[in-house]
């Protein structure tokens, strides 16, 4: 399953590291395990690297891209495996691309997970004979008595 959604859809992990070496840095990138493409890294630059935020999504590779785009004036290349995808954070004005990076990241998470979502439970509820928006009004529920017992707890 995991090959078809890497290969047809896109499917990995776009992440945001830094780099103790190179301060006032932040790398974006992709990858299928962000944990081993981080001690690749890590094996080829002084310092400590570590990823501090990533998320999964589709279509990675066109976004990674849209995402260097848009920060590409804060551009700060390091020596080492992935070097030319660290950017600045240190300049005010890269502040407001970086607010942009870590929503557009959260937005592409929300919005292909919840797409899968209704994906599945439309396939279900066709499945079962079972009208859409009264299982998800069901599964709101559900869900929502969830919370108020967890809250209550």
């Amino acid at each position: 399953m995991k090959q078809v959604l890497f290969s047809l859809f896109g499917y990995r992990f776009i992440y945001v590291g830094m780099s103790t070496r190179n301060l006032g840095r932040l790398k974006i990138g992709i990858a299928r395990n962000v944990h081993l493409r981080w001690k690749a890294i890590d094996r080829s630059m002084k310092g400590k690297q570590f990823p501090i935020f990533s998320l999964p999504c589709f279509n990675a590779l066109w976004f990674e891209g849209h995402l260097h785009r848009v920060m590409r004036r804060f551009n700060r290349p390091v020596k080492g495996d992935g070097g030319s995808e660290f950017f600045s954070y240190t300049n005010p004005m890269s502040w407001l691309g970086w607010i942009y990076v870590f929503c557009a990241i959260t937005w592409a998470f929300l919005v292909t997970h919840l797409a899968i979502y209704f994906i599945i439970s439309g396939v279900w509820c066709w499945y079962a004979g079972l009208g859409f928006i009264e299982f998800q009004k069901q599964i709101l529920m559900m869900a929502l008595d969830w919370i108020h017992i967890l809250v209550s707890v």
